[in-house]
């Protein structure tokens, strides 16, 4: 399993306290496993959490919150990668 650091900032005006991993630490990985036939998607990229949680191509295997259940990685298997799918949009 992928592993990094987070940071924690503060919205002064609005008390809102909100974790992510630090920039550094940001990564989207995509790895096709011949054996299973699968796709494995890893990210910890806020953007690309984002576009994997509202466009649906596959069940979510692995969510990791922060502290105030914010989601901050995310990981899952597809069958079938779209043949459109970046994250460059």
């Amino acid at each position: 399993m992928l592993t990094g650091l987070f940071f924690i900032s503060e919205k002064k005006d609005k008390g809102i306290f909100m974790s992510y991993y630090d920039i550094e630490e940001q990564e989207t990985v995509i790895i096709y496993e011949s054996a299973t036939k699968l796709w494995d998607i890893y990210t910890t990229v806020p953007k690309h959490i984002n576009r994997l949680k509202n466009e649906v191509i596959a069940t979510i295997s692995h969510v990791e919150t922060d502290g105030e259940g914010k989601t901050i990685a995310l990981r899952l298997k597809v069958e079938k990668l779209p043949s459109s799918y970046t994250f460059n949009r």
